[in-house]
């Protein structure tokens, strides 16, 4: 997640605010380690993250404060996410798969391809949670744990102490790639091993 494209998205033009960087980083370390176990926490912040997203693009769209659509956003899909589950579920396996899919084909294939290695990523992943619940809510939630988690790091000890850090990602692809696929495996392997076996959002 470069840094210009969140201030773009979230629409902080003076940069993402100190507080906000720390809060991603909590909320990628609780994902990395403890996405399935906290699966409710999971599945609202989940939905608040979709939300807050969506209201952007819809208040950019609509040409209204930035602020007001992140807010309704996050409100309305933190309130919808429990019982829409299957919904959230479908939407977090789906960002995994497609930042994924579209980053690999982003640093390996063609820069121009990403969204369509993200769309695809997203409804592939999407679909497989539907089947194999369990293993994609981990490894979605392993996945995107370590993103936020290495991102606020960066970010951390960029503005503090190492200011190419906070362009990491942009300068060393490759090396990001290494380091948050290995965060990511850590949290996998931690969530299988301790994770509770089912999902008890519903009466299933």
């Amino acid at each position: 997640m470069p840094l210009q494209s969140a201030d773009r998205v979230l629409g902080f033009e003076h940069g993402i605010p100190t507080w906000l960087v720390l809060l991603v980083g909590a909320i990628g370390l609780a994902w990395l380690l403890l996405g399935w176990k906290l699966h409710r926490i999971t599945l609202v912040v989940a939905g608040a993250m979709a939300g807050a997203f969506a209201g952007s693009l819809l208040a950019a769209w609509a040409g209204v404060a930035r602020g007001w659509g992140i807010g309704a956003g996050i409100v309305v899909m933190s309130l919808l996410a429990l019982p829409l589950w299957r919904v959230s579920v479908f939407l977090l396996a789906g960002l995994a798969g497609g930042l994924a899919l579209g980053q690999l084909l982003h640093r390996f294939l063609h820069a121009g391809i990403f969204w369509w290695g993200f769309l695809g990523g997203f409804i592939l992943a999407g679909l497989l949670s539907i089947r194999y619940l369990r293993a994609l809510v981990i490894v979605a939630t392993s996945m995107l744990g370590a993103q936020l988690l290495a991102w606020s790091v960066c970010q951390v000890l960029g503005r503090s102490l190492l200011p190419i850090l906070r362009h990491f990602d942009s300068i060393h692809p490759l090396s990001w790639s290494i380091i948050v696929s290995l965060l990511a495996l850590v949290g996998a392997v931690v969530q299988f091993r301790y994770g509770p076996r089912r999902l008890t959002v519903s009466e299933e």
